[in-house]
């Protein structure tokens, strides 16, 4: 490399040259110990100030302000330059300049001060156009005000995770549906982690790592998330907006959603569309049975005339056999009668009942064949306890269940009969217990409540009773089921909801 000198004459052109080369102008004016201003040096014209030199604007600025500068924007051009005099500090402002057209510029005063010996004060400054980066940061002010306001006026949250430092941002209508303050604020995924519910844990990561490995374009998932001691269902959506050159994520933002009011209206709908469905089988069912049971009479009692007339049957004979399929007709139509009444109850009878008053008065009740087999009861149903029942519906219920244990006891043991209630989640669960002779699960356990099912030879078994009790608890908002093993014995378990 070679360096050349060059004479004093070559400079100052050289330094002029690159003067006029640049972007702002560079300026010099000296102020007075009476504060007159006087333009001392400016590097080039002023072009966008017309009909202003720039020391007229400083020798008289309420005629510059009246025409030109924004009237909010003077006020800090005059505060910053005097500031600027007395402490020798920088000269900084912006100001909006107008033109003649009714736009206007964006300016920039940028001088250093310095003090002569003569009580003047000199600023080296520059005076540069700011419009563009002025109008870029009004729009992106908008825009951020924009977002924010379009955030907040919506039900979602925005959260955003650095992943380079693990830490994580919450807008405030995030902190608001998780609960949270500035105190307890969840900074890490961990913590967020461990607030989303054990069962949703394997989808909720399933979906992340998907994505993180670029499989799916973003994630989707709802969850359930603990807020403030109970659970909040979210909508939680995700993208990862940067990357490493190996495609690792390194930030992700995204937003959630509380739909907690949503997914209850969905568990509703679908409790209503079991109840539908469950109606609609019981309908059919139901009438499938009247459809077989009555033409089933019907037929016995057409063959019967049918024999008659062929004279295979006496008119004794007939008689006899027509009073038996009448009786039997009589009788089909008194169960489908018990049937049809379980769902003509409403709500309104329902009573807040002591289930050990129940429970004593049919004892009492069934206190003969209970004597007569000497059979042990053993009830810890305590007095306290109480459900919510239509009175018949409990009395029907708690004698078919005890009947049942007391007509297929096995007379090899000593029988027992025990009652019990324990709490879980929204029922009373009351445990009718007995050591009998049990039930094949594994052969009747999916037709064990069937109307007309019987599963043991006694002569009295109709198969109605475990129907009606099923229908029964159903009608009033519980369920019921069974554990039996042949030759131990059976537990009843009827869910009364709280």
């Amino acid at each position: 490399m070679i360096f050349t000198s060059k004479k004093p004459e070559d400079l100052n052109k050289l330094y002029e040259s690159l003067i006029k080369q640049l972007p702002n102008i560079i300026f010099q004016i000296r102020v007075t110990a009476n504060r007159e201003v006087h333009l001392d040096f400016i590097s080039k014209p002023v072009e966008f100030l017309y009909q202003f030199s720039i020391e007229e604007i400083l020798e008289d600025s309420y005629k510059f302000a009246k025409y030109r500068i924004y009237e909010s924007d003077l006020v800090i051009f005059k505060k910053t330059f005097n500031e600027a005099i007395e402490t020798k500090t920088k000269w900084e402002v912006d100001f909006r300049f107008l033109l003649p057209d009714s736009s206007y510029k964006w300016l920039r005063i940028e001088a250093t001060p310095k003090a002569s010996e003569n009580d003047e004060t000199i600023f080296y400054g520059l005076l540069s156009d700011i419009t563009t980066i002025k109008e870029q940061e009004i729009q992106l002010r908008v825009a951020d005000e924009r977002y924010h306001f379009a955030v907040q006026a919506s039900d979602r949250g925005v959260w955003d995770w650095d992943m380079v430092t693990n830490k994580v941002y919450y807008s405030s209508e995030s902190m608001k549906i998780l609960g949270l303050t500035e105190s307890d604020l969840v900074a890490s995924p961990e913590e967020w982690d461990e607030k989303v519910h054990p069962d949703d844990r394997e989808e909720y990561y399933g979906n992340i790592n998907l994505h993180f490995e670029n499989k799916i374009p973003f994630y989707e998932t709802c969850h359930r998330v603990m807020c403030n001691g109970s659970y909040k269902w979210i909508l939680d959506r995700g993208k990862v907006i940067e990357r490493d050159e190996n495609g690792k994520p390194l930030r992700i933002a995204g937003t959630h959603t509380d739909i907690s009011a949503q997914k209850e209206k969905e568990q509703e709908l679908l409790k209503m569309l079991e109840i539908v469905n469950s109606q609609n089988n019981k309908l059919l069912n139901f009438a499938h049975i009247v459809s077989h049971n009555l033409r089933t009479h019907a037929g016995n009692i057409k063959s019967l005339l049918e024999l008659y007339h062929d004279n295979s049957f006496t008119h004794e004979e007939t008689l006899s056999n027509i009073d038996i399929v009448s009786k039997e007709l009589n009788e089909t139509i008194e169960n489908l009668n018990d049937l049809v009444k379980v769902h003509t109850q409403t709500n309104k009878e329902f009573e807040s009942l002591q289930l050990s008053d129940y429970v004593t008065r049919m004892l009492y009740i069934l206190n003969e064949d209970i004597s007569h087999k000497n059979i042990t009861i053993d009830n810890r149903v305590d007095v306290n306890i109480r459900v919510n029942c239509i009175p018949a519906y409990l009395e029907s219920i708690l004698l078919n269940l005890v009947t049942n244990a007391i007509k297929y006891s096995d007379e090899k043991k000593e029988i027992k009969i025990s009652f019990d209630v324990s709490d879980v989640d929204d029922y009373l669960i009351l445990h009718v217990s007995d050591n009998g002779v049990g039930i094949d699960m594994e052969r009747y356990g999916g037709s064990i409540f069937g109307l007309y099912k019987t599963f043991h030879g006694h002569e009295d078994s109709r198969g109605v009773g475990l129907y009606i009790t099923k229908n029964q608890i159903e009608t009033m908002g519980g369920k019921i089921e069974v554990e039996s093993k042949p030759n131990v014995g059976t537990t009843f378990k009827v869910y009364f909801k709280k």
